[in-house]
């Protein structure tokens, strides 16, 4: 029975690999044109959206800094297929990375990044994180359970075969900045759980005893009274925060982008 138990879970986990990376199914286009423009209109940045994952504020961030050939570049990436491999990051949960991955282009301190890219025995929970030293290069996660949160490196989200990146809307840099620095100064070591906002406060009045992916990122900015949870439930997950009005998107790979799009990104 245990053999069989065993066998079914690994057919369930299977069951999840077919969502780990979207390719798009219309005609890559010669951004030439487009690129040359002195200025953009929104059909354009939609157009390049389509084309490159890249939304209008890394769009105009890379051309300001004359990196016209980084959105090209961007743009072989997001047409490419690539080899997808699933490892596990704990007794019931893998994720999966690529050695083709993307670049995360004009990453600032407070970006949000959210993932499908991990799941748990055939259920895609995916995976979010707060960029808390884009200088650096540094997140800060509440990985896997049995850990506490931490810092990590930005590197392995560019090796996710789908990623998306968020900023929060009419926020200035500082107070962005002012949210990741408090994030590390409140976040960083808390203990790794499940069920907070069901057994504890999903906002208490001083430091979560415990949380989670998506917890934390939402916690760091409600601290700054800024409720991310699009579907305002008890347990906040990386789809509520990739879906909330709060924020801009920044940069889709490995993701449909006309979905976002109909969402109103």
């Amino acid at each position: 029975a245990a053999v069989l138990l065993f066998g079914s879970l690994k057919l369930w986990a299977a069951a999840a690999e077919p969502g780990a990376h979207w390719t798009p199914d219309y005609e890559k286009q010669d951004l030439t044109n487009i690129l040359a423009k002195k200025e953009l209109s929104e059909a354009d940045y939609k157009t390049l959206l389509l084309q490159t994952g890249l939304g209008a504020f890394a769009v105009d961030t890379l051309r300001a800094g004359g990196m016209t050939e980084e959105i090209l570049a961007l743009q072989e990436t997001f047409f490419a297929v690539p080899p997808i491999i699933c490892t596990p990051n704990s007794p019931v949960s893998a994720e999966e990375h690529t050695v083709q991955g993307t670049r995360l282009a004009a990453l600032e301190d407070g970006d949000i990044l959210v993932t499908p890219c991990s799941h748990a025995y055939g259920w895609r929970n995916g995976h979010a994180a707060l960029v808390v030293d884009a200088a650096q290069g540094v997140t800060l996660e509440s990985v896997v359970l049995g850990q506490a949160s931490c810092l990590q490196s930005v590197h392995k989200w560019e090796t996710y075969p789908a990623v998306l990146v968020f900023r929060l809307r009419g926020a200035g840099e500082k107070e962005r900045g002012q949210i990741a620095e408090t994030a590390v100064e409140r976040l960083c070591g808390v203990p790794y759980g499940l069920t907070v906002g069901v057994f504890s406060p999903k906002h208490p009045e001083d430091v979560p005893t415990t949380t989670h992916c998506a917890h934390l990122v939402w916690e760091a900015y409600r601290a700054f009274g800024y409720d991310l949870d699009s579907t305002g439930g008890r347990i906040v997950t990386p789809h509520d925060l990739a879906y909330s009005p709060l924020l801009e998107l920044k940069q889709v790979h490995g993701v449909d982008p006309r979905t976002l799009v109909q969402a109103g990104f």
